[in-house]
C-alpha cells in the first residue's frame, strides 16, 4: 500500500513536470522577444530639471567636475501627471512586459523645449538660444523637437558646437506649456575638457 502511494507521487511529479517542460518546449517563440512593450500613457510635464553626464560614482556630474567633452550630455527629467493607465482590462492581474521595455510618454501640454545662455560661450552672448547645439540619439537638435508623444521623460542630448578648453556653460531651460506657462530651470554644466 506505502508503495503503491510513493509510486503514485512519483508519477504525479513526473506528469507535472514534463507538462511544464513540454508546454514550454512547444510554446511559439517570438520572432522579437523585446517587442512586448506597453504603449505610450498620456500624461502632462508639471516641472522640469536639468542634470549632466557623465553619471559616475552613482551620482550625475555637477558644476564642480571636470569633463571630457565628448563624455558631456545634457540630461533633462520631466515630472509628470499621468492622465491615462495602460492596465490591462482583460485580466486583474494585468500583463508582463520585458524587462527591456521603457515607459513612454504621450505629453499632451508640451509645446516646446528651448536652452539658453545666461553667461556667454565663445562668441555667443548671454541670452542666445542654443537649443539647436543639443542633439537627441537621432541627431535631431532639441530646437527642432515639436512632437513630445512617445517621449521618456528621462532623456539626453549631446553637445554638437565647438568650445574651447575648459569651458563651462551656464545655461537656463525652458520647458514652454501649451496654454501659456513656462516652467524655467537654471543650471552649469561640468567644467568641459576637449584635449
Amino acid at each position: 500500500m506505502r508503495n503503491k502511494k510513493f509510486f503514485s507521487l512519483l508519477l504525479l511529479i513526473g506528469g507535472y513536470f514534463i507538462l511544464l517542460v513540454g508546454q514550454s518546449c512547444v510554446q511559439e517563440q517570438l520572432p522579437d522577444l523585446y517587442s512586448r512593450c506597453p504603449g505610450a500613457r498620456e500624461a502632462n510635464a508639471t516641472d522640469i530639471q536639468v542634470k549632466y553626464l557623465p553619471y559616475k560614482n552613482d551620482r550625475f556630474s555637477t558644476d564642480a567636475d571636470t569633463v571630457p567633452l565628448n563624455e558631456f550630455e545634457l540630461v533633462v527629467e520631466l515630472d509628470l501627471e499621468l492622465l491615462s493607465d495602460n492596465s490591462s482590462a482583460f485580466s486583474p492581474l494585468g500583463a508582463a512586459y520585458a524587462l527591456t521595455c521603457l515607459p513612454l510618454y504621450n505629453f499632451t501640454n508640451i509645446s516646446n523645449i528651448a536652452v539658453t545662455l545666461t553667461k556667454p560661450l565663445g562668441n555667443l552672448q548671454a541670452g542666445s538660444d542654443i537649443s539647436y547645439l543639443f542633439e537627441n540619439r537621432d541627431q535631431i537638435p532639441l530646437s527642432e523637437i515639436r512632437d513630445f508623444s512617445k517621449f521618456e521623460n528621462l532623456f539626453s542630448l549631446k553637445f554638437s558646437g565647438q568650445l574651447e578648453n575648459n569651458s563651462q556653460i551656464h545655461t537656463r531651460t525652458y520647458l514652454f506649456l501649451k496654454d501659456g506657462r513656462q516652467l524655467i530651470f537654471e543650471s552649469s554644466s561640468p567644467v568641459l575638457t576637449t584635449n
